[in-house]
């Protein structure tokens, strides 16, 4: 299913991402011109919820605050000279043809649950083998996780749950690869696993960059 990067309604204008709902049955609202605030609210949730949405999420206005919150997205940022010396690395093997698709069902399995992830097609499997550098963790010859970055960003961080604890480590080994001055990541206050994590490191929040709100009841 295909997002609307401009959804005219009667009330406002809206970018609507609808391409979860086949695989999350999750839509996400994001608002741009609004003139009358709860009849669009109200045509953007009924045209998602149509669209097969069981979820309706909406961030781009204070005045959803009468809305139940949600979460945050949130950037994080720290000085790469102030992370925590890397004392045991993780074994990476680097995404390829061959462990693609590993790669992007671990990924699917791991963040189904956490807001705003999105889902890994084969085709953003692809394009992260050819434009990022991602892999999967590997402890005593067993998958235990995967790792996705850029140099300077962190991009994605899993670990299996029968390897609780190793993310600390995996984490280190991948912020040690990059080279800039300072690194970042992004993140969802819901996910308080990741943010202690993140603080453990170093990382401290810099900005937030969306509010998002539940949308799906009337």
């Amino acid at each position: 299913m295909k997002d609307i990067p401009i959804f005219t309604g009667e009330h406002g204008v809206a970018t609507l991402i609808l391409r979860e709902i086949p695989h999350q049955q999750r839509a996400y609202v994001m608002l741009r011109t609004v003139w009358r605030l709860q009849p669009f609210l109200a045509e953007c949730r009924a045209f998602c919820r149509m669209a097969g949405a069981e979820s309706v999420y909406v961030t781009g206005q204070e005045a959803l605050h009468s809305l139940p919150f949600v979460h945050a997205m949130e950037r994080w940022t720290c000085r790469r000279a102030a992370l925590p010396p890397l004392l045991e690395p993780v074994d990476l093997t680097p995404l390829d043809d061959g462990n693609r698709e590993e790669f992007r069902t671990l990924y699917n399995r791991l963040f189904a649950q956490v807001p705003n992830a999105a889902t890994c097609t084969s085709q953003e499997a692809a394009r992260i083998q050819q434009e990022e550098q991602a892999a999967l963790a590997v402890v005593h010859g067993q998958t235990a996780g995967l790792a996705q970055w850029t140099d300077g960003c962190l991009e994605a961080i899993g670990v299996e749950p029968e390897f609780r604890g190793l993310g600390y480590r995996l984490a280190l080994t991948v912020l040690h690869r990059m080279t800039t001055e300072t690194v970042e990541l992004q993140v969802s206050s819901a996910n308080q696993r990741a943010v202690a994590l993140y603080q453990r490191l170093g990382f401290t929040k810099a900005e937030t960059l969306s509010r998002w709100y539940d949308l799906t009841e009337e």
